[in-house]
């Protein structure tokens, strides 16, 4: 690990990748979104990039949830300005589709891996439903400001590279809707 002078980011020496930041002298905050635990005994089996990233904003969202009763999410990125608003709708979805209904497949090939896991040939895998607002370069500013100052809303700070991957993959997930479910009100889903 290297620790950058301009401030408190914690990037790896190897790729430059930003980790976390170093929170005192004595504690290193890393996102979650970047830094994956394995026990040291056994086989390492790489989880693809995209589905890392959904499974773990989807963990963060269902635990504050839970656990603050919020619904309304900011995601942050590391320079402070906002890039998405995300609204929890349902937590509990099941999501199942026959391999031979859809090509949306090969639509999610910008990771270099499957967008979706793979398990025969009926796939069904649990998600999370949100409604979101990009907010990159101004988009939805003034919605933005409104809920940057709004109690009942609370901010996920993720690496700014992250932030934009994860808005690319909504923005994926959503396209892989029919067109009459894509949009609710103005929000995207």
């Amino acid at each position: 690990l290297q620790k950058s002078k301009e401030n408190t980011r914690v990037i790896c020496k190897r790729c430059k990748t930003l980790l976390g930041e170093t929170l005192s002298s004595d504690a290193i905050k890393y996102y979650v979104t970047e830094v994956i635990i394995q026990p040291a005994e056994g086989s390492f089996n790489p989880i693809p990039r995209s589905q890392f990233v959904q499974s773990m904003v989807a963990q963060c969202l269902l635990e504050l949830s839970s656990a603050k009763s919020t619904f309304r999410f900011t995601v942050k990125g590391d320079n402070g300005k906002i890039y998405i608003l995300m609204w929890l709708l349902n937590s509990d979805t099941l999501l199942v589709e026959s391999l031979g209904s859809s090509s949306s497949h090969s639509v999610f090939t910008l990771f270099g891996d499957n967008f979706m896991p793979s398990s025969g040939p009926v796939e069904a895998w649990n998600a999370v439903k949100v409604l979101y607002q990009p907010c990159v370069k101004s988009r939805n500013k003034e919605l933005a400001d409104a809920w940057e100052n709004d109690i009942g809303v609370h901010p996920l700070k993720f690496p700014s590279e992250t932030c934009l991957e994860l808005l690319l993959i909504l923005g994926l997930s959503t396209t892989s809707l029919p067109p009459s479910l894509q949009y609710m009100n103005s929000f995207q889903v």
